[in-house]
C-alpha cells in the first residue's frame, strides 16, 4: 500500500474519511492563496513598492498608524497563521482518536474488517500510517505556506524567532508535534473507545505537550552568559548580538544570591540604581543568539519523535492486550 494508491484496509479508511481529506486540502489551498494574493497585490501597488525594495520602516509605520495597508494585511495574515498552526497537532490528535479509531470501536464496525483477513494489528497499523502520512504532508505544506508568506518581506522579522507560533511554524518541530498528535490519538482512541470523549482527551493531551515543551525548550541547549562587575548593565545590553533572545537577567549579591532584573529599577530616573543594602556586586544576562535556533529545533524535534514512537508502541501493546 502507498499513500497515493492505497489498497485494502487503507482504501477503506480513505473512503470513509474522504471528506476530512478534502477539508484538509481546502485548508492548505486557502492558507496558500491568502499570502500569495496579498504579496502579488503588494508587488503591483506603486504606493507600497518600497516594501519589496527594502524600506521596511515605512511599511511598518503605514501598517500600524491607523491606515491599514496591504503590508498590514499581510502582516496580520502571517501573525494569525503562525498562531493557528499551534492548534494543528491537537486537531490531528482529536480526529485520529475520535472518527478514525474510537468510532470504529464504539460502533463495532471494526469486527467486519477483522473478519476480512485483516488482523487487528494490520488494521491499526494501516490507519496509523495513513494518518501519519497525512499529518506529515499537511504540516509540511502549511509550514511552506507560512514561509512563502514571509519570504523576502522584511517586516516579518518583527515576529521574533523564539516567539510561540513563529518558532514552531519555522521548522520541522511542527511536523514532529503533528506525528505525536497522531500517536496520542491512536492510544487515546483505543483506551477511551468513545468518539467524543476520545476527541476531547486526545486534543487536550496533544495541546498540553506543545505547551509544556514550549515552557522549557530553551533549556534544551546551553545558553550564553554575559556578566560584569558593578550595577550598570547598559554596556552589557549594547554588546549583545543582534536579534538575541534574552532568557534571564538580573544582579548577583555578595552572598551569591540572584536578584531579578527589576530589583534596582528606579521609576523616577528610568535607570538602574541599586540600593547599597542589597549588596549587589555584579550583573548577568543569560541569552541565546540567533544561531541557537536550529540546534534547539533539531533537539526538540528528536525528543518529540522519540516520544511519538513510544506512544505509538504503547498503543499497539494496548491493542494486543485487549484483542490478542
Amino acid at each position: 500500500m502507498s499513500v497515493l494508491s492505497p489498497s485494502g484496509s487503507g482504501w477503506v479508511a480513505v473512503r470513509q474519511h474522504r471528506r476530512a481529506l478534502w477539508a484538509a486540502g481546502w485548508l492548505v489551498a486557502v492558507a496558500a492563496a491568502i499570502p500569495l494574493t496579498l504579496r502579488i497585490w503588494l508587488a503591483a501597488s506603486p504606493g507600497e513598492a518600497a516594501c519589496l525594495a527594502g524600506d521596511w520602516h515605512m511599511c511598518d509605520a503605514r501598517a500600524f498608524n491607523g491606515q491599514m495597508s496591504i503590508t498590514g494585511l499581510l502582516w496580520l495574515a502571517m501573525e494569525y497563521a503562525d498562531q493557528s498552526l499551534l492548534f494543528l497537532p491537537a486537531l490531528l490528535g482529536a480526529f485520529v482518536a475520535g472518527p478514525l479509531v474510537a468510532r470504529e470501536l464504539e460502533s463495532g464496525t471494526y469486527r467486519l474488517a477483522w473478519t476480512q483477513s485483516v488482523s487487528p494489528r494490520r488494521w491499526l497499523a494501516t490507519r496509523t500510517a495513513a494518518a501519519a502520512a497525512v499529518a506529515v504532508v499537511l504540516s509540511a505544506l502549511l509550514i511552506g505556506t507560512f514561509q512563502l508568506g514571509g519570504a523576502s518581506v522584511g517586516f516579518r522579522s518583527l515576529a521574533h524567532w523564539p516567539e510561540r507560533g513563529t518558532y514552531e511554524s519555522s521548522g520541522p518541530v511542527l511536523v514532529a508535534y503533528c506525528l505525536l498528535g497522531v500517536a496520542v490519538g491512536v492510544l487515546v482512541g483505543l483506551l477511551v473507545r468513545r468518539t467524543v470523549p476520545a476527541m476531547a482527551v486526545a486534543g487536550g493531551a496533544s495541546a498540553l505537550v506543545v505547551l509544556l515543551f514550549g515552557s522549557f525548550r530553551w533549556d534544551l541547549w546551553p545558553h550564553k552568559v554575559l556578566s560584569g562587575a558593578g550595577t550598570g548593565r547598559e554596556g552589557g545590553w549594547a554588546s549583545l548580538p543582534p536579534d538575541t533572545f534574552v532568557l534571564r537577567s538580573g544582579y548577583v549579591t555578595e552572598d551569591g544570591a540572584r536578584l531579578p532584573y527589576d530589583s534596582c529599577w528606579d521609576l523616577q530616573t528610568g535607570h538602574d540604581a541599586c540600593p547599597p543594602e542589597l549588596g549587589v556586586t555584579s550583573w548577568f544576562i543569560e541569552y541565546h543568539p540567533p544561531s541557537a535556533f536550529w540546534p534547539v529545533q533539531l533537539t526538540e524535534t528528536a525528543l518529540i519523535l522519540a516520544l511519538a514512537a513510544a506512544v505509538a508502541a504503547a498503543a499497539f501493546r494496548v491493542l494486543r492486550r485487549h484483542h490478542a
